[in-house]
């Protein structure tokens, strides 16, 4: 995915299954094949996307 120059990938349609450990679990995997910024948001949570 980093071929594409992408900085930021934001997973915002994620299983809410893995409970508290939701966000460490994506971003864990993500950064296996990422090396951007990963965001994990919250329901309702703003992202500012300069």
């Amino acid at each position: 995915m980093n071929d594409l120059n992408i900085k930021n990938l934001i997973l915002y349609h994620t299983e809410e299954s893995h409970g508290d450990k939701r966000k460490e679990l994506y971003t864990k995997e993500a950064k296996e094949y990422f090396n951007g910024n990963v965001i994990v948001p919250d329901d309702l949570e703003v992202i500012d996307i300069k």
